[in-house]
């Protein structure tokens, strides 16, 4: 997908900058980005997670407080490529040429940086999309943690059976856009439904639904969930349900590009939310030129 930014001069000017910043770290030349654009992108995406396209378009977002807080473009790369694979501190700073305490140093600042980003508006659920039953669509992610000890229920996560922090996320059903996010609580004292209703319920309008899966079934004024029988009413409200839902795990799944939600977190609680927070304003915006599938024409009306 090809954005009108792109012919911008100064996103020209940025792309460039950006394929020099980045050439050093995947043992390609600059020249071969004109010459093999297809394996330069291709190496590019598999380090930092992302399109260096959509990486200039966030760094356009972010540079003034990357610049502002005396950090450079390169430490910018270092923070993806951390939220990308989330490597130990000596396999990082060897692989950037620098001492673990300025590597560590600089992917905390980094991460507050991307905390700055305000990419995510619950406003935009209605975005191309004018019906209010339901407005979005909401479920859980659980991302495993070490255990703690001595051991702690609390943080226990039956789809894991292990450790884990919970957070919700809600998705747009007329645009390829998260319109909410909250977290990260413990497994164990906050299950799906306890936790909409503390976080996502409170901002629904008078007479506004959001969907979800069964796990959240029980407040049928709030929250429409599949219903039981098989009148062609209730088919069709099933259906759209089912369609809605693999549309939201897609769009999960744009976070699971970066694997740091996806592996053991190592750290404490407040900066896993750092790191969350930090991958869904990523992906925000790197869904606007990776969308997911339209599913307007697939819905029973």
């Amino acid at each position: 997908m090809t954005d009108s930014t792109d012919f911008n001069p100064v996103w020209q000017k940025q792309l460039l900058l950006m394929v020099g910043a980045a050439t050093g770290f995947l043992s390609l030349s600059q020249l071969s980005f004109n010459r093999n654009k297809k394996v330069w992108k291709s190496r590019f995406a598999a380090l930092f997670g992302l399109s260096v396209e959509s990486a200039v378009d966030i760094w356009l977002i972010v540079s003034h407080w990357v610049l502002g807080n005396g950090l450079e473009k390169r430490h910018y790369l270092w923070c993806l490529n951390f939220l990308k694979e989330y490597p130990t501190e000596r396999s990082a700073a060897s692989r950037f040429g620098t001492s673990e305490s300025n590597w560590r140093d600089k992917i905390k600042r980094m991460l507050l940086v991307f905390n700055r980003m305000n990419e995510i508006h619950f406003s935009d659920r209605f975005e191309n999309w004018q019906c209010k039953k339901p407005s979005c669509y909401v479920d859980g992610i659980d991302t495993l943690i070490e255990e703690v000890y001595p051991f702690f229920k609390g943080l226990y996560s039956h789809k894991f059976k292990h450790a884990a922090y919970r957070y919700q996320v809600a998705s747009a059903i007329g645009v390829s856009k998260f319109v909410h996010i909250s977290g990260s609580v413990p497994c164990g004292l906050y299950n799906d439904l306890k936790m909409v209703k503390k976080s996502l319920l409170p901002k629904l309008e008078i007479g506004e639904k959001v969907a979800a899966d069964e796990g959240y079934v029980g407040v049928p004024g709030k929250i429409m969930t599949r219903l039981p029988g098989n009148s062609p009413s209730i088919i069709k409200h099933n259906r759209n349900l089912s369609i809605m839902q693999s549309r939201h795990e897609g769009m999960n799944g744009k976070l699971k590009d970066f694997g740091i939600l996806f592996q053991m977190f190592r750290g404490r609680r407040e900066e896993h939310y750092l790191i969350f927070t930090a991958v869904a304003q990523i992906t925000q915006v790197k869904m606007r030129r990776e969308p997911v599938y339209d599913i307007m024409n697939r819905l029973y009306f």
